[in-house]
């Protein structure tokens, strides 16, 4: 009866498809005020500018799910979670049961032939990694678990098996090998050097090859542009510091002679035909399918396009063949659909969830899909939201047929360019003559946290943690200029936040690497296999808009004044929060701090080696007097920068870290440097034509009683309105392609393409009155007492956040650290909001 509904209910969604595509619009107009989840019209609305309608019967997965597996039969489904493998009844999709993990890799979960198996990669930060191995009984259920350790950290990803099930071939990610292991015993024969970074393993059998995609391309050549990629180099482009070369490794089974062929960019999921004569090959970065010739290793590519056309942004994640062989299916990350490629052509689309990764197709034809963020349901049990609920999905779609395809397209391309209705202001924004615009990006804040009892637009009191009294300049330049109340970060954490805020573009590398991020947390995009083929938001610009750069992608550094550049430091020498303040109040600071590189090697150039990197052991009052000092000696020369991006970082607090600033003191040192920066710039010559916009990377840190993504943003500058509560639907995407508009850089990515511009807030009328710094109503050297001097909650709340990793942002566990600092701004004795399992909302 179960599997009847299912299927009852996957026609009723196709015909649905087909009812709506025939309409004009497919989709309903948008509300210019809708805010993110579930429309009227039940498509669901996520802080991408981007509409999801899935088909087939989805089912929620509390986590991050990455990559799918069936067994021979095709009876059960093995779906590799954050940190768990789960097993699904392939008819019903009721779970059987599951398997919890430390933490998951990229991919790699699979069955191994002729037995009860199942294979699955784990991996930690810094390792050590493993292979888990589980053992089902005839249901599918698991019934025993074992360990393979892998050390010190190989990053295990891609798993594939000889058919005879006696070998296995593992890709080890940060080893730049394919290890052939004995699957009885789990010892590895050996390691097969192969390219750089390889993700995904498929056997063509017959042909005795087993294929490896190197995520990273080829081994760098005499001349090549160098980036770092977790420990290596790989070959970059010299502008942008994306990736110039993808790889597919075809080894011998017999001799594991190597031969390598070039396909697209960023290559991952790998697929052999039914027939063993082709492999398909999804490029992530070149939006294209590379079809192998298994005999001749010849190639054709196929182009998968991304929704507005004439963009880069498709992102192919995975690949399956179905039965037929003419029929292959391709995940596209950034369009949320699966790509139908027959006969070497796209000829249509199913949509799915939030950036689908892994997909298993039945003997039948049928798809199972799963996708990372769902629907971006970020909802908790009570009526809260937080970011890191994180929540995917898995589809079961019945094999679809020509009619189904065509529908599917239809919606797909609506659905990545979603209508709204108009949101007023100024349309033509370069008109407005802003010469300047600077760009300030601050640290895990939730919009209800800051302006929750600002006493306009929708806010919640009770979710506010650090109004007025610690950011009494936020409250005055939200109160003199825009309230933004409906404005979302595209992000769920810093990792994606910075990606999304510099390039508008995250590809799967970034969304599967959740659970752990092995190959190293690169939100500096100190990692070139994180960077869009697109290259950054400002690239593209016309030749005389300068770019300038102060802290975003820098490695610590101490700046030298005689050279004007900065030496690495590893370390900081043991310096503590307070050895920085000290410096700060003597003056000292200056040779101190610094950048001493970019995390991507290409940008160095548009860097100021004098603003400190960022991390929260710095005062962001050093920030804020190094950008004046530089800003004064730009008033004497009268030369500034057309794009100025700046970071600030001390919202995101240490806690209740003993020897660090207690949370509200963190926070309004971080709103004292804002303010400072803005009256600066308000007073400086270049004001006139300025723009200054602020936002969070991110909402991690709090929760809101709107959306998990809602955060804190500011429109600051002579031609923005005054006095004004602006709850137009507006991302981190929006505001980046605000100053495209400005300066006329072409929209590069589908998000860009499709975002709004943040019209609504400007006015032609020049309104140039200086702003006034409020002052700190906090002392900001307001010290976390030492965990010996407390008790009960509030130590071992100390102790915890002792033990975290601040110096690494963001590898700490956001739950606890949301935590801490609600008991510690509110109180230990106040109940923390929306505890418990979170509220399922099916779509």
């Amino acid at each position: 009866m179960k599997a009847r509904l299912f299927l009852m209910g996957a026609a009723a969604a196709l015909a649905a498809g087909l009812i709506t595509a025939e309409q004009s619009g497919v989709f309903a107009v948008l509300s210019s005020t809708a805010k993110p989840g579930k429309q009227p019209g039940g498509a669901w609305l996520i802080p991408t500018t981007q509409l999801l309608a899935p088909w087939g019967a989805p089912v929620m997965i509390e986590g991050r799910p990455v990559d799918a597996a069936f067994d021979a039969e095709t009876k059960v489904l093995a779906v590799l979670n954050s940190r768990a493998v789960l097993f699904y009844d392939a008819t019903a999709s009721s779970l059987l049961g599951q398997v919890k993990s430390a933490s998951t890799s990229y991919a790699g979960v699979a069955f191994r032939p002729g037995t009860r198996e199942v294979w699955a990669s784990e991996a930690k930060r810094n390792g050590p990694d493993g292979l888990l191995v589980i053992t089902v009984d005839e249901r599918g259920a698991p019934v025993k678990e074992e360990r393979k350790a892998l050390a010190p950290h190989p990053l295990p990803i891609g798993i594939a098996f000889s058919r005879d099930g006696g070998t296995a071939y593992v890709a080890m990610s940060r080893s730049n090998t394919l290890a052939v292991m004995d699957a009885a015993t789990r010892e590895v024969r050996k390691e097969i050097a192969v390219g750089m970074a390889p993700f995904f393993v498929a056997v063509a059998e017959e042909a005795g090859k087993v294929f490896v995609s190197n995520r990273g391309g080829r081994r760098p050549a005499a001349g090549d542009t160098l980036a770092p990629t977790s420990g290596s180099k790989i070959a970059s482009h010299a502008e942008t510091g994306s990736s110039v070369s993808g790889t597919v490794s075809v080894v011998d089974m017999k001799t594991g002679a190597v031969e390598e062929v070039a396909v697209g960019l960023a290559p991952s999921g790998v697929a052999v035909s039914p027939d063993g004569k082709t492999v398909a090959v999804a490029n992530g970065h070149s939006d294209s399918v590379t079809l192998i010739d298994v005999a001749t290793l010849k190639t054709k590519d196929v182009k998968i396009p991304a929704w507005p056309e004439g963009t880069t942004g498709s992102i192919p994640a995975h690949v399956a063949y179905a039965p037929d062989g003419r029929t292959l299916y391709v995940l596209c990350g950034g369009m949320n659909a699966v790509a139908v490629v027959r006969d070497g052509k796209v000829a249509g689309a199913l949509p799915t969830g939030w950036f689908p990764s892994g997909i298993a197709v039945d003997g039948k034809g049928g798809l199972r899909v799963v996708s990372i963020k769902g629907t971006g349901n970020t909802a908790l049990r009570g009526g809260n939201f937080r970011s890191t609920a994180y929540e995917g999905m898995l589809q079961a779609i019945p094999a679809p047929g020509e009619a189904q395809w065509k529908a599917g397209l239809r919606e797909v391309r609506a659905a990545n360019a979603p209508k709204f209705t108009p949101a007023g202001g100024v349309e033509n924004l370069a008109a407005l003559g802003i010469k300047h615009v600077f760009f300030i990006i601050k640290e895990n804040r939730t919009y209800d946290q800051v302006f929750g009892a600002i006493g306009k637009g929708d806010g919640d009191p009770k979710l506010t943690m650090f109004g007025r009294e610690v950011t009494p300049n936020h409250h005055a330049l939200a109160e003199r200029y825009v309230l933004l109340d409906n404005f979302h970060a595209s992000s769920s954490i810093s990792f994606d936040g910075h990606q999304w805020l510099m390039m508008a573009f995250v590809s799967d590398y970034t969304q599967r690497a959740f659970a752990a991020s092995p190959r190293g947390y690169a939100w500096d995009m100190s990692d070139a296999l994180t960077v869009s083929p697109a290259g950054f938001f400002w690239q593209g610009a016309p030749p005389e808009v300068a770019v300038r750069i102060y802290g975003e992608f820098c490695l610590p550094g101490k700046f030298d004044p005689a050279t004007e550049q900065a030496e690495d430091i590893t370390e900081r020498r043991g310096r503590t929060w307070a050895d920085y303040w000290k410096l700060y109040k003597e003056g000292t600071w200056r040779d101190q701090v610094g950048c001493s590189a970019a995390g991507l090697p290409a940008l160095k150039k548009l860097m100021s080696p004098s603003y400190p990197q960022d991390d929260t052991v710095i005062t962001d009052q050093i920030r804020a007097e190094e950008f004046l000092r530089e800003l004064g000696e730009r008033e004497k020369s009268g030369v500034m920068a057309n794009i100025n991006v700046i970071t600030l970082t001390s919202d995101h607090t240490n806690g209740t870290n003993p020897n660090s600033p207690t949370p509200r003191a963190m926070v309004a040192d971080n709103d004292l440097a804002l303010g400072r920066m803005v009256e600066g710039i308000s007073k400086s010559r270049f004001w006139k034509d300025s723009l200054i916009l602020v936002v969070e990377d991110d909402a991690q840190n709090g929760i809101d009683h709107v959306d998990g993504h809602r955060t804190v943003a500011l429109a600051i500058g002579p031609k923005v309105r005054r006095g004004a509560l602006d709850s137009n639907h507006y991302n981190q995407v929006s505001m980046v392609r605000t100053i495209q508009e400005v300066f006329r850089i072409p929209a590069r990515t589908p998000w860009l393409r499709s975002a709004r511009a943040m019209k609504s807030v400007f006015t032609p009328e020049a309104d140039a009155r200086p702003y006034e710094c409020l002052p700190a109503r906090i002392k900001l050297d307001e010290m976390n007492p030492p965990a010996r001097a407390l008790r009960g909650r509030a130590r071992q709340a100390a102790e915890e956040s002792a033990r975290m990793n601040w110096a690494d942002v963001d590898d700490i566990p956001s739950d606890a650290l949301n935590r801490i600092l609600w008991g510690a701004v509110k109180g230990w004795e106040t109940p923390y909001p929306s505890t418990g399992a979170r509220m399922r909302q099916a779509p």
